[in-house]
Parts: structure tokens; sequence; C-alpha cells
């Protein structure tokens, strides 16, 4: 039987959890983002394309390793990336290292979003900075920093 106690205690570790407080600070970066967007009528992209857009390199790549860095099919990666190349932002080309893949690449479009895009995250930054401090903001960085690229240096 559940508890009072224990039941209070799994709420403390629900809304402490790492995972859950990098869930809901995920959904608080994006809301800022597709606020600060919306005026350059991006908003309603920012959801569709924040899923797939930072996994793009900027020299393309090829759909299979876009289907491998997040984790899904490569059915749902060509549906995400045909609705992406509907909105203007994304374009298809034959690999030339293999005649049977494709690269995935930023249009001009895709990448005067992507530049709008990061303007936008540069103030968000600020907005952290504000609430949290820059020493906070810097110690946040570097961890997860480590986190997600535990084998490069502090200059990454």
């Amino acid at each position: 039987m559940l508890t009072k106690r224990r039941l209070q205690a799994l709420k403390r570790e629900r809304q402490h959890g790492i995972g859950r407080l990098l869930l809901l600070a995920r959904r608080d970066f994006l809301s800022r983002l597709a606020h600060k967007l919306h005026d350059k009528g991006g908003a309603g992209l920012v959801h569709a394309a924040s899923g797939l857009l930072p996994f793009i390199d900027l020299d393309g790549t090829r759909s299979t390793e876009l289907a491998r860095r997040l984790g899904i099919s490569k059915q749902a990666v060509g549906k995400a990336v045909r609705d992406l190349e509907n909105e203007g932002l994304l374009t298809r080309a034959t690999d030339t290292a293999d005649g049977r893949a494709f690269l995935v690449l930023f249009t001009d479009k895709g990448v005067n979003y992507l530049l709008e895009v990061h303007k936008a995250i540069n103030q968000i930054e600020r907005e952290y900075d504000a609430v949290v401090g820059p020493d906070q903001m810097v110690a946040v960085r570097a961890a997860l920093g480590t986190i997600v690229y535990p084998d490069q240096d502090a200059d990454g």
C-alpha cells in the first residue's frame, strides 16, 4: 500500500529528478523561442524544427545519419524533412560519395532561419543569466557540455 509519506517522497523525487528538470527546462526554452520568433513568422516552426534542425550539419547530413542521431526511423526522418522542405528550410541532394543516399541540406531560407533562431537563443541565454546569475550559467553550460560531449576538452 502506498502511504502518504511514500507518496510525498515520490512526488519530491519526480519534481526534482534530472530528467524531469531537463524536460521542463526544454519546454520553457522552446516556449521562449517561439515567443521571440513569433514576430518573424517562425513561431509555428519552432516545435516542428527543434527536433530535427539541431542534428543537421551545416554542410549536410545523410537522412540515415539523422535517423541514428535522433533515434527514430528513416521514415519519420523522411516525413520531417519533407515538412521542412515544404517550408523552404531544407532541401535534399544526392550524396556524391554514395549515389544511393541523399544529403539533407539547409536552403538559404533555412540558414537565415537558423541565424534568427540563434539571435533569439542569445536573448534567452541573457534572460536565464539574469535569473540564475552568470556564475551558475557558466556552471550549467559546463556541466551540460561535459555530459553531452564527454570526450571534448573545455574549449570543445
